[in-house]
């Protein structure tokens, strides 16, 4: 359609206006997904790439048990077994336990926020870079902390005079590894010497000269 405005007669040219019909085309996103999704598994360049963004390099650790004594300092050795890849790792903590005085551990261990470090336990380097073939030793230290005492059946009692620990997530990657893995290592702290409550034994009741018990009211003469 297309007309003049005879309405207008303030101008020298009378304006026009016009109203067109036209069909222009979408894409629906939903197939077009589908289609970038059949190209991505048809592909063998991009079937490669991601592949390879999944490969793990092969680490082995030193132990997965280390104990402590006070300002004691252990040793955790990560190798990367392989040939091509650097491994990526990263030392968090899973959770915290209290040791009961009879040996026995809680049933659960207590998650830390963040997933940081007790105060008394430190890890360096607590991540880092493993070129192939090579091996990083990580020091595990125990540091002497000083927490609030806590009531066991009424009784007070410190964290510090009781076993602890806690469970090292070291976890692993490749440098363009959009996956992972994780190895676990079980960090306690064992007291050389326990601090254990003792009564004082009950005094002998007062006896008289002649070793007789002594009578109730009665005073020293």
């Amino acid at each position: 359609m297309y007309e003049a405005c005879m309405d207008v007669t303030e101008s020298d040219h009378k304006p026009v206006r016009c109203k067109f019909h036209a069909t222009i085309a979408h894409v629906d996103k939903s197939v077009r997904r589908q289609e970038l999704g059949n190209i991505i598994k048809s592909n063998e360049e991009i079937i490669s790439i991601f592949e390879e963004l999944k490969s793990v390099p092969e680490t082995t650790l030193s132990t997965n048990n280390i104990e402590l004594q006070s300002q004691e300092t252990g040793t955790l050795t990560i190798t990367n077994s392989s040939t091509t890849s650097k491994a990526i790792f990263t030392i968090l903590c899973g959770g915290q336990v209290i040791v009961k005085d009879d040996g026995e551990e809680e049933s659960d261990y207590n998650p830390r926020g963040s997933f940081g470090l007790p105060r008394w336990l430190q890890v360096l380097p607590a991540s880092g870079i493993i070129k192939p073939e090579e091996a990083v030793d990580v020091k595990v230290h125990h540091e002497e902390s000083h927490t609030l005492e806590e009531n066991v059946d009424g009784i007070p009692q410190s964290e510090n005079t009781r076993d602890k620990e806690v469970v090292l997530m070291v976890n692993i990657r490749g440098s363009c590894s959009t996956t992972g893995t994780s190895h676990s290592v079980k960090v306690r702290h064992c007291l050389s010497a326990r601090v254990g409550l003792t009564e004082s034994e009950p005094t002998n009741p007062t006896e008289n000269l002649d070793g007789s018990p002594r009578e109730a009211g009665e005073e020293n003469l």
